[in-house]
């Protein structure tokens, strides 16, 4: 269940979020499309000298790119880890008391009291039992005087 009500806004950025991501996913696959057609038919019949210079160029913008990854990775870890601290160190939030359903019809419950050293068994909607094994003899009255 969403904590956020319908009018904050927050339901029209879910979906440009959603339509961006699904356009990345589709630039994705063209390009990949795109490359795998580009190594298996060679369209453009190079010479091998010139796709040899055109690898070591690749290679070397994958170097790049790999290392902006690094940093990009590095940083967003730094970040989690404040964003942690922060949330330790805020009051944790108050937990709500787990909710309790009531016995189906007919069922028995059993409360036990070690204080009296007695027990009480009750079936709802039907008999309460009272046994308490430390009370007095003569079913636990005074005595009238």
């Amino acid at each position: 269940m969403s904590k956020t009500g319908a009018g904050s806004g927050r339901g029209a950025v879910s979906w440009v979020r959603r339509g961006a991501a699904v356009a990345a996913l589709v630039v994705m696959a063209a390009l990949l499309v795109v490359g795998l057609v580009g190594f298996f038919a060679d369209p453009l019949q190079l010479p091998p000298e010139v796709l040899e210079v055109l690898d070591q160029r690749a290679s070397v913008v994958s170097m790049f790119i790999g290392a902006a990854g690094l940093v990009i990775t590095v940083a967003a870890l730094l970040l989690q880890l404040r964003s942690d601290r922060r949330q330790a160190s805020a009051e944790p939030p108050v937990a709500e008391p787990p909710v309790q359903l009531p016995p189906a019809a007919g069922t028995q419950t059993q409360l036990n009291m070690p204080a009296t050293g007695g027990t009480v068994n009750a079936v709802q909607g039907g008999t309460l039992n009272i046994h308490n094994p430390a009370a007095p003899a003569g079913g636990g009255q005074e005595p009238s005087p």
